[in-house]
């Protein structure tokens, strides 16, 4: 190795000390203290590895002096393999005088290229090999002590170098994973320093208060009250809970307001004080609007069931006591007249509990439909004959055009809608008035509808008598009763064939009910 003096020395490793501690990217780094190396030791060629830490292998990242061959070749050195595995291995420099002589088989690339002698240093940081860098000479060098400890030096700094970069690097995609992480959530996320000042809001923040985050970032609460104010359904009431809950977080845990703007929805505000950071305070916005509509919807369906059970059963109860009597000797009129009380009742019973059972099954996304070619005719003229012979007091007209197009549909579910719309007409439509079943052929569906004379329905409800437990709030209504659930489940019904469902109605005039099942030939 070529002579040098301790001057040259001493610079080689403040040059590369200082490249360690200025900010360039890894690989800048790595090609400048490389260079430098070679300088020092007055050779031309080499490379640095690092250590793959998922497979132990050596991949190349900076190189020098070394032909295209040579690193197509050479870019990737399994764990262990030839003089640079070993010296990963063992963590101790080798400085190679005769490479052809050495007991350990170097890589056939090295004798290729003409190499004679080689030096291959290790790159150490925490006791850990990170790295190698390997120098090639195409002469026979003999190797000093000196030049052991000035590289071992050199591999120290180089091995500082990059334990530093990965810190850095893991601090960053940590930083980047928590961001993506905030910016994900589905809760809004707002973060406040010690004096109040908003540092940070995600984007689901940003959507719940609907104020955009460049307005609000570095301003405190009180700066945008009269922003907030705006949005919340009871400002002069919530204000003051909020502000309390950001002096003492620990003190008043949640808050829970409406928000009126851009949609109106519940929001619970949760509150804590982030540790460590020296009085810093987070808070959670979390949309419980659902879960407040489930709730009611909870509630209701308690109180709704709770009634349609307690009447059918007062009277099967009623009836089927007073049939026990002893004291009492019934005629067979009056027998007749309350046994068929109890079958009617009865039947209410089923109705209503395969309702709540197609219900549950509608919401958990398991409602299933059978479909097969499925002739309406007989299934319109058998549920109108059927309620016909169920009752005197009203005529059922059924108006079908002939030919009419078979359907792809379940053929019991296809009874079922129609068997709800035809009862809701027999409720709601005074005793006599006619009812009238009809179907028509369109482009790819055929429509069957349902028309009666009776009450009719606001034009701005028509939307919402289809979900789950609505019912008009009427005088009419109030006394028909019923769970609210037979639309709702005639809705998802057709919609599972991939038809539709609509009403048309006029107060005081009559509702008319369509739905739409695709045709066979719309399917084939």
């Amino acid at each position: 190795m070529p002579d040098r003096t301790r001057s040259a020395e001493l610079a080689a490793l403040t040059s590369i000390a200082a490249q360690v501690n200025c900010t360039q990217a890894l690989e800048e780094i790595l090609a400048g203290a490389l260079h430098t190396t070679l300088e020092v030791i007055g050779e031309e060629s080499g490379e640095i590895f690092l250590v793959d830490e998922e497979t132990g292998d050596l991949r190349l990242h900076t190189h020098q002096g070394l032909s295209d061959t040579f690193l197509f070749q050479e870019s990737v050195i399994g764990a262990g393999e030839c003089l640079c595995g070993e010296a990963v291995q063992s963590g101790r420099i080798a400085l190679i005088a005769n490479m052809a002589t050495h007991p350990s088989r170097t890589r056939s690339a090295c004798v290729r290229e003409g190499f004679q002698s080689c030096i291959r240093l290790p790159l150490l940081a925490r006791g850990e090999v990170l790295g190698l860098l390997c120098v090639q000479s195409c002469d026979h060098r003999d190797f000093l002590p000196e030049d052991e400890e000035l590289l071992t030096a050199i591999g120290n700094q180089i091995g500082i170098a990059i334990a530093n970069a990965q810190l850095i690097e893991d601090a960053e995609q940590r930083r980047a994973t928590l961001d993506s992480v905030m910016n994900s959530l589905v809760d809004g996320l707002i973060l406040m320093d010690r004096r109040g000042r908003i540092t940070f809001l995600n984007p689901r923040a940003t959507d719940i208060l609907d104020v955009p985050a460049h307005s609000v970032l570095g301003r405190t609460f009180e700066a945008m009250e009269n922003k907030i104010a705006d949005h919340l359904g009871t400002p002069d009431r919530i204000l003051p809970q909020l502000k309390a809950a950001i002096a003492e977080p620990q003190s008043t845990p949640g808050v829970e307001f409406t928000v009126t703007a851009p949609t109106a929805r519940t929001v619970q505000a949760r509150f804590f004080s982030i540790e460590g950071s020296n009085g810093s305070l987070g808070i959670l916005l979390r949309d419980v609007t659902r879960e407040k509509e489930l709730d009611a919807m909870k509630s209701q369906l308690l109180s709704t069931v709770s009634h349609e059970l307690r009447t059918p059963l007062a009277s099967i109860k009623g009836f089927a006591t007073t049939l026990l009597r002893d004291d009492v000797d019934w005629d067979d009129q009056s027998r007749h007249e309350f046994l068929s009380i109890i079958d009617e009742e009865s039947d209410r019973l089923t109705e209503l509990i395969s309702n709540l059972l197609d219900m549950s099954r509608v919401e958990a996304g398991a409602l299933r439909v059978e479909v097969e070619p499925t002739n309406l005719r007989p299934l319109i003229e058998e549920t109108a004959n059927e309620f016909q012979m169920m009752t005197h007091n009203y005529q059922f007209v059924v108006k079908l055009p002939s030919p009419l197009p078979a359907v792809m549909a379940d053929p019991r579910r296809a009874r079922q809608v129609l068997r709800n719309l035809v009862e809701n007409a027999v409720k709601y439509t005074p005793a006599g008035g006619p009812i009238v079943i009809s179907a028509q052929a369109t482009p790819n569906f055929v429509q069957i509808s349902v028309a009666d004379r009776g009450i009719g329905i606001e034009a701005q409800l028509l939307e919402s008598i289809f979900d789950r437990f609505y019912q008009v709030d009427s005088a009419s209504t109030r006394k028909v009763g019923g769970s609210g659930l037979g639309l709702s489940i005639s809705k998802a019904i057709v919609e599972a064939h991939g038809g539709r469902i609509w009403a048309e109605s006029q107060p005081g005039v009559g509702s008319t009910f369509h739905f739409m099942l695709p045709q066979v030939e719309s399917i084939q």
